[in-house]
């Protein structure tokens, strides 16, 4: 059910028990559980069905440490919102990602993967993906994982018509939400500006906010800042612990042929539970890519591995042909740990709304660079061990104290900011994603992730909205 202004809403009979303030994976989730359960909600968009550069411009915004990319390429400003940059590679959290990690401080979330364990045949439904595998052990240290693919699904046009027809679910597009008014430890209104730049007030009842993991914050810091801290009461982690997946490709592999077909066109391995703990790392997955062709490459490999470590790579060169051995790059993605440096900020440029746009403080910390190392050491390991092949780490993470330039640095993979928690002195919601000191204000999205494990958070994005929409349909029952 579509409206094409705040008017058209206003004149019409439907009545929305819960207001969703953005439309990604999280927003969009939302809704159609809440459709099941026959609860009238409302979409609110501030960009058009598909992006444009006006409606981009709107996430410009300063990054202050390590090379990032520009804030308005790593995210959309349209229905459907940052799933239009989903490459389709997804994978649930483990359970040990929820538990407290005494080597991780700020680590630990208030709910347990068995919390989410129920969403995962809807969330797979709506990604239109397969049930997730078992894992396989190869070492004691290592375990080959799957993520799963989907041709990447974009939520917007895959469900347009299913939200046009609905006679429970309302959207307006083009329409941004500037800020949240509270009254009473509750959200009385929010002020919207349309496309002409009209502002309206509308009062509400549940409020959801699922604006992604920048825009969360930024749209929370910005309310509290006009009126005075009565959105976010106790605000000392809001904007703050956010966190993104580094990105790199940190070795070369050689794989032998025998091994080969069991690569297949990637494999995905991960340091194991136990590993994890004995080397006190972080979650990484590594992507043992197609293979490179050439033979020039391939032998030039050959040659360095065994100057490095003749004694493991006897015998090698005299099978380095093309036919017999294939060379693979090796691809870390890995989990970042939750600092409080890592911020967002409100920055003193505005945007054409007239809200400050974001100042993005984030820099990896030697432990990332360590999870890397020991992540692809143990690869290395196995793969002496089970005969598959042999590892070359490359020099930047081996001895370098910069980062490499030009790789793809990070995932388009934003948490954290409005963490989850046990009490608002460590985080800004409960575990039900509900505001700590506000009755009816809800977040949704990665935002609210303690930790972000090393699997793109799609998936759990997903779980989480769906689960958040169980809580809202029985809270309005209630009521």
């Amino acid at each position: 059910m579509l409206f094409p202004s705040v008017a058209r809403l206003r004149s019409s009979d439907f009545r929305p028990r819960v207001w969703i303030i953005g439309t990604g994976p999280a927003g969009l989730s939302l809704a159609l559980r809440l459709q099941e359960k026959k609860v009238p909600c409302l979409l609110i968009e501030a960009g058009d069905w598909v992006g444009s550069e006006d409606s981009q411009n709107f996430y410009r915004g300063v990054v202050v440490g390590d090379q990032y990319h520009q804030l308005h390429h790593a995210r959309l400003r349209q229905f459907g919102g940052t799933s239009g940059h989903w490459t389709g590679w997804c994978r649930a959290l483990d359970a040990h990602d929820f538990e407290v990690r005494d080597y991780i401080p700020h680590s630990g979330w208030p709910i347990r993967k068995h919390d989410l364990d129920p969403y995962a045949l809807a969330a797979s439904e709506i990604l239109q993906v397969e049930p997730q595998a078992v894992d396989r052990a190869v070492t004691a240290d290592i375990d080959a994982i799957e993520l799963r693919f989907s041709p990447p699904v974009r939520l917007g046009a895959v469900n347009r018509q299913v939200v046009e027809r609905s006679e429970t679910i309302g959207l307006m597009v083009n329409t941004a939400v500037t800020e949240l008014v509270p009254d009473e430890g509750r959200i009385d209104s929010l002020t919207l500006v349309d496309a002409e730049r009209r502002r309206s007030e509308l009062r509400v009842d549940q409020v959801c906010l699922c604006t992604g993991g920048i825009e969360n914050s930024r749209l929370l810091l910005w309310s509290n800042a006009r009126h005075s801290g009565r959105v976010v009461r106790e605000a000392k982690t809001l904007g703050r612990y956010w966190m993104e997946h580094p990105v790199f490709t940190g070795a070369d592999a050689l794989i032998f042929n025998q091994a080969a077909a069991q690569f297949r066109e990637r494999r995905f391995f991960a340091p194991s539970a136990a590993a994890m703990r004995s080397h006190r790392i972080g979650g990484a997955h590594i992507a043992v890519q197609a293979p490179s062709h050439g033979g020039s490459k391939l032998r030039s490999l050959t040659r360095d591995l065994i100057c490095v470590a003749p004694r493991l790579f006897e015998g090698i060169l005299a099978l380095a042909d093309e036919e017999l051995l294939c060379h693979r790059a090796v691809k870390l993605e890995w989990e970042q740990l939750p600092r409080p440096e890592n911020r967002i900020e409100l920055d003193r440029d505005t945007d054409p709304f007239g809200m400050p746009r974001v100042r993005l403080h984030w820099t990896k910390s030697s432990a990332e660079r360590r999870c890397a190392l020991v992540s692809s050491q143990l690869l290395g390991e196995a793969l002496i061990k089970q005969d598959l092949g042999r590892l070359r780490i490359r020099n930047w993470l081996l001895e370098g104290d910069t980062w490499p330039q030009g790789h793809q640095g990070a995932g388009f993979h934003h948490m954290g900011g409005t963490r989850m928690a046990d009490s608002p002195a460590t985080g800004v919601v409960d575990s039900n994603c509900k505001v700590f000191g506000m009755s009816n204000l809800y977040i949704g999205g990665s935002s609210v992730f303690p930790t972000g494990g090393h699997a793109n958070p799609t998936y759990t994005i997903v779980q989480l909205a769906l689960r958040l929409g169980d809580h809202l349909a029985a809270a309005t029952a209630r009521s």
